[in-house]
């Protein structure tokens, strides 16, 4: 990775990345604001603030590139798979889409199984190959895309903001702290701020790359990627331009976060590179605990701390 610097992989076991989704939450804060991140923290804020101050003619500018183009607005696609379920009185059905049109299957870049689908190729490989580094990034990207979307959903359901194609006032409406079932009532009226898309696609660039450096083609091709998807979320109008700067921060720290926890770092233990050592890595976080007698009063026993 750099001179005097490697990684060690270890091979993860299944679904063992499923545990790990509450300590990458739990380091989240930590990591995302240091002091060294105050300057970025706020040009993420400015950018936002000045790109929702032109939200109305970004938007309109976009669609109509659009048109110009012939591009089809309507985010539209073929079901190859439904399989209904429901818990309780939310209907959440198992379903497969496939886009139908060319602005569709930009927008399709940022669907989960899209990522889950890249996620899984890793698995499989290093399966089959018994390569550990693609094994670990496929356990990388299950555990920060999920982690991602958690974050980019709970900001949603805080914000409520209107997504672009429902709005009923310019920029739309913010809607803050919308009820469960107003929220699923009329999810366009409240969905649009962060972008989960970009955020999703944000993890699996920022996973991939940072594990294969040599892979030089992968941050070009991914941005790429990334800008068609975000020109087609506005040329659709599922999203503003201002949703887009906090989404794409919290993909990247998620991801920096997975990747940090996925592999060891091992350094040369002496100038003359005569051998190396590990450097600690830290334990899941349901192994942190520290337990420590107390007595207060008649009550004396053992409590428990955990530290993220």
């Amino acid at each position: 990775m750099a001179p005097g610097v490697s990684y060690q992989y270890e091979r993860p076991r299944q679904l063992r990345w499923l545990t790990h989704i509450p300590r990458d939450l739990g380091q989240f804060p930590r990591f995302a604001f240091r002091s060294e991140n105050e300057l970025p923290i706020a040009g993420i804020l400015a950018g936002s603030g000045v790109l929702w101050l032109v939200d109305e003619p970004i938007l309109h500018g976009a669609q109509g590139v659009g048109r110009q183009l012939g591009l089809n607005a309507r985010s539209t696609q073929k079901t190859l798979v439904h399989i209904p379920f429901s818990l309780g009185a939310v209907n959440l059905p198992f379903e497969f889409n496939v886009p139908d049109n060319l602005n569709s299957t930009f927008y399709y870049i940022g669907d989960g199984w899209t990522h889950l689908s890249v996620a899984t190729s890793f698995w499989v490989y290093g399966l089959v190959k018994r390569d550990n580094r693609a094994a670990q990034t496929a356990s990388q990207l299950g555990t920060a895309i999920l982690s991602t979307g958690l974050m980019v959903q709970s900001l949603k359901r805080l914000t409520g903001r209107q997504s672009p194609f429902v709005t009923t006032k310019a920029r739309g409406e913010w809607h803050l702290f919308p009820s469960y079932t107003r929220y699923q009532s009329r999810v366009p009226n409240y969905d649009a701020f962060p972008t989960g898309h970009l955020a999703t696609a944000m993890v699996t660039v920022t996973v991939i790359a940072d594990n294969y450096p040599e892979k030089h083609f992968v941050r070009p091709l991914g941005y790429g990627l990334m800008g068609l998807l975000g020109y087609a979320m506005l040329n659709n109008g599922v999203h503003w331009a201002s949703d887009y700067p906090v989404g794409i921060a919290l993909g990247y720290a998620m991801a920096k976060i997975a990747v940090r926890n996925g592999r060891t770092r091992v350094e040369q233990s002496a100038p003359a590179g005569t051998g190396f050592h590990t450097l600690p890595r830290p334990q899941p976080w349901y192994r942190q605990a520290h337990l420590s007698p107390y007595s207060q009063g008649p009550f004396t026993g053992l409590s428990a701390t955990w530290q993220l």
